[in-house]
């Protein structure tokens, strides 16, 4: 189970989900007290402990640094073949490809613990062939642990600048957000509210039941393919077990009382769905949908509106559009930061220098196609 690191931390391995589940109290205390902020829903037990029942493949390779029953700071990874290379193991965060946000977890106070998750790493340089961390916010504990160590022999380090991430701070003694944004937002805003008004019976609604949520989803599911559809994308809800996922989630985050999932109901119908979340003062979206017969009155904003409304009623400090540099974001007054992506490989070995080299390729090209797409 651990090995000693020093007279006071030793290490975690933790490779299945029953022993996870043992730990699943004391990871959610180092969550709470822990650096993260715009990452910490994403590195939620509830979220990670969700992603690997419906999407988890290959090999759990949890790591822990605790003190007695107190975890540290931990490692939400995994590893398994790459779909790039088969034969080169490579080593991603719980919730890749579906987490705007991954990271290390550290307890405040205790930063010098994040580095021993990178020491275990690279004692173990036998169970991996490369490393690919992704969606690393700019306050990341793992590049911070990482910047911070003397660079280890054999080991190859490259990191590439991912998509801007939006958002908007919250203070009421600055005023209402609204007061603050740009003021063709705010005429465009107050304009389309009251046609609405006049046009329609007007209900915004919020999931509070599971029937309520299970509705919700199902109707943001449709609507989000409807509205990508348009624009000859699939969207992010185009895979079965996706949405199982996230139906999962939304439940468990009903439970916790993270969920916040809106619609904008116009004369019965549903005409817009945002899938939100707001959590000891942090809010954001992770998806939207709307209605393409709506779409002239601009549904998705104004829903939007009240979605950062309640975030700023329910003493939010920002508000996260996450991932995406589409441009109505900016008119919002937000303030853009950028998520990184972390490759790591060992250079004494041909397979992991070429593993490394793909994702990092694979990685650049991504990120060029959603911009262009975004455009």
């Amino acid at each position: 189970m651990g090995e000693v690191l020093s007279q006071r931390w030793q290490t975690v391995l933790i490779t299945d989900v029953t022993t996870w589940e043992q730990w699943r109290s004391a990871w959610m205390d180092l969550v709470t007290h822990s650096t993260a902020f715009e990452a910490r829903l994403f590195l939620s037990y509830e979220w990670l402990a969700t992603w690997w029942q419906f999407l988890g493949r290959g090999k759990l390779l949890v790591i822990g640094v605790r003190e007695g029953n107190c975890l540290l700071a931990a490692a939400p990874l995994f590893v398994a073949p790459s779909s790039l290379l088969p034969f080169a193991r490579l080593v991603r965060f719980v919730g890749n490809g579906n987490s705007d946000y991954g990271d290390f977890l550290v307890r405040q106070g205790c930063e010098e613990a994040a580095t021993l998750l990178w020491h275990w790493l690279f004692q173990h340089r036998s169970l991996w062939d490369a490393i690919a961390l992704h969606e690393l916010p700019e306050t990341s504990a793992a590049l911070r642990a990482l910047r911070s160590l003397q660079e280890p022999p054999n080991i190859g380090i490259a990191l590439l600048c991912g998509e801007a991430c939006h958002r908007l701070p919250l203070d009421a003694k600055n005023g209402h957000w609204r007061q603050r944004t740009r003021k063709s937002l705010r005429q465009q805003l107050q304009r389309r509210e009251r046609q609405l008004s006049r046009l329609f019976t007007v209900e915004f609604r919020a999931a509070n039941t599971p029937e309520e949520v299970a509705q919700s989803m199902k109707e943001l599911f449709t609507l989000h393919r409807l509205r990508w559809g348009q624009l000859g994308q699939t969207g992010v809800f185009f895979l079965p077990k996706v949405r199982q996922f996230h139906l999962a989630f939304a439940q468990e985050a009903l439970r916790q009382g993270w969920l916040r999932l809106h619609r904008l109901v116009l004369d019965g119908k549903t005409a817009a769905v945002y899938y939100a979340f707001c959590w000891n003062g942090y809010a954001g979206f992770y998806s939207c949908g709307f209605h393409p017969a709506f779409a002239r009155y601009s549904v998705g904003k104004v829903l939007l509106a009240k979605v950062i409304d309640e975030a700023e009623a329910n003493s939010a400090r920002c508000f996260d559009f996450m991932r995406g540099n589409e441009t109505y974001k900016a008119d919002f007054g937000t303030v853009v930061a950028h998520n990184r992506h972390l490759f790591v490989w060992q250079t004494d070995k041909p397979l992991s220098r070429l593993a490394a080299a793909l994702h990092r390729l694979a990685t650049k090209l991504s990120l060029g196609l959603k911009e262009s797409l975004q455009r």
